[in-house]
Order: structure tokens, then sequence, then C-alpha cells
């Protein structure tokens, strides 16, 4: 079912608890999404299509009873396409309205990518079935298949345009982002005016300025993480290992520059991590230890 392999077999409780873990992330991130009128400086999608409907305050409480019944239709695994059509529409739609008001916004653009990846799976797994009785649980399979391929080739992506726009010269130009760390942290002031941010910005700045080699052995790592994503797709364990480097990547990017891609974390905790099956595997050894240990030991009569 997969353009270039098969999608390893998952247990249906395992698919079902991801499945409500982007149910989760939609119902946490889409409210908090900010609603704009218009879109003066239409960008990406929404040079063809006009989102500012989507504000119209009458519109509102049919989008948001929409928007329930998809995630609850998401979450049982119910009417897929149409489910997972809807969540795309009103995610996408959301965020590119954000991103029309003349400053872009990254944070919604790997959610929307993997909502159209499973979009697409569930599509090719209903027209299987139609032709040759496909199990419903290969739909929910490839979708999750195709997700860890996205945000995998998100990765890789960012790791080439580093070396596009650096003409190949993003490691020996890593101790220049002290000028971003002073930019992003003058932009929060601006914003909250807390004058610790200002002095927060210098001390980081100076830091990195002082320190260029310590700044590239720290930093210049993440680029090789990013570049090796697809390892995620071989199995578990390197998917594991993947996404905890890429989670403490953008831990190091919250704490030095204060940019949160939560959707981006949320979705490697789901997918990568696989948080379900990893918790299942702990509660397997446990189990486990604890039936070793509860076995009588050989007296020394018996011995």
């Amino acid at each position: 079912m997969s353009w270039w392999r098969e999608p390893p077999p998952r247990a249906t409780w395992e698919l079902r608890l991801q499945r409500l873990g982007v149910a989760l992330l939609l119902a946490w991130r889409l409210p908090a999404l900010p609603v704009y009128p218009s879109q003066p400086f239409p960008v990406g999608v929404a040079t063809w299509i006009d989102f500012s409907a989507l504000a119209t305050p009458a519109w509102a409480p049919w989008l948001t009873a929409a928007f329930a019944i998809a995630l609850v239709l998401y979450v049982l695994g119910r009417a897929m396409p149409l489910a997972v059509g809807v969540l795309l529409v009103l995610w996408v739609g959301r965020g590119a309205l954000a991103s029309s008001q003349g400053g872009l916004d990254h944070t919604t653009q790997l959610l929307g990518l993997v909502l159209l990846a499973q979009w697409i799976a569930y599509l090719r797994a209903a027209l299987a079935r139609r032709q040759g009785g496909l199990a419903v649980a290969a739909g929910d399979e490839l979708a999750v298949d195709y997700s860890m391929q996205t945000i995998a080739a998100a990765y890789v992506l960012a790791a080439g345009m580093k070396l596009v726009i650096s003409r190949g010269g993003w490691i020996a130009q890593l101790p220049y982002i002290s000028s971003d760390v002073l930019k992003l942290h003058g932009q929060l002031y601006a914003s909250l005016g807390d004058a610790a941010l200002l002095a927060r910005g210098d001390t980081l700045a100076d830091l990195i300025w002082s320190h260029p080699l310590l700044t590239q052995l720290l930093i210049g790592p993440t680029w090789l993480l990013e570049l090796l994503a697809p390892l995620a797709l071989l199995g578990r364990l390197p998917a594991l290992l993947i996404g905890l480097g890429l989670l403490a990547m953008h831990q190091g990017i919250d704490w030095l520059m204060l940019i949160n891609f939560r959707e981006n974390q949320a979705l490697l905790w789901i997918y990568f991590v696989n948080l379900p099956w990893l918790a299942s595997q702990l509660v397997a050894r446990g189990r486990q230890r604890s039936a070793i240990g509860a076995q009588p030991q050989p007296s020394r009569a018996d011995a």
C-alpha cells in the first residue's frame, strides 16, 4: 500500500491511541490560533482560496460542531476520508489565514502536511478496500506510515534549506546566530515589555560570540540529526532514538531562541517516540521482572 514499502503492522489499540493524541493536539491548538476577519497579504493556499469566511461569526457554531464531530469520528476510526478532510480544511484554513496578515507563521505547517498525508492514505485505503476487501486497520497503518514519512521529509527539507540559504556554510556561520538571538529577544520585549528579556538576549548573544567553536560543536550536529530523520522509518527503535534527538533539538531552540514548535514536538512524541508503544513496553518489562521475582527460589535442601 505504501509508495515504496509496506508499512509495519501495528496493534489496534496503538493506532487508536495515536489518533487520540492527534485529536487532543488539534483540540488544544486549533482554538488557540488567532482568527482574523480578512487576509490582506495572502500566502500559500490562501492565494487561491479566501479563508476569511472561517472568521464569520454566523459560521462559528457550525464550524465548532463540524470540528467536534470530525474529532470524534477520527478517534473512533469512522468515515476517515471525510473526518480527516474536515480537520485538514479547518487547520490549514486557519493557519493560512493567520499567515496572511503580513508575517509568516510556520507553526501550523507540519501538522497540516501530516493531515494531508493521512487524508491521501485513507483515500487510497478506501479505494483499495472497494477493489480487494482491504482490512480497515490497513488504512490506519498506512496513515501512520505516511505521517512518519512526512515528518521525516520535513526535517530533511529543513536541513537542506540550511545548506542552500548559507551556500554550504551553515556550520561555519553558526556564531552569527547571536544577532538572531538579540533580534528575537528584542521582539518579545517589544510585545511583553519585560526588560529581563533584553538582558537575557544580551547575555546569550555575548556567550555565543565569545565561544564560536563551542557553538559550532553544540549546535552543528543538529543539522546531521535532521538529515538522518528518515532512519526513523527503519523501525521502532531508530524512530525512538531519532525522535528523542529531535525533541532535544527543539528544547535547545526553545531555550536559546524562545521559539516553541509545539505541534512539531507533539507529533514527534506521537509518531517517532510513540508514547503508546513505549508505555506498553515499559509495562510489559515491569510485569516480566515481577513474574521473575515472584518465582520460588530453590532452597539449600533442594540443592
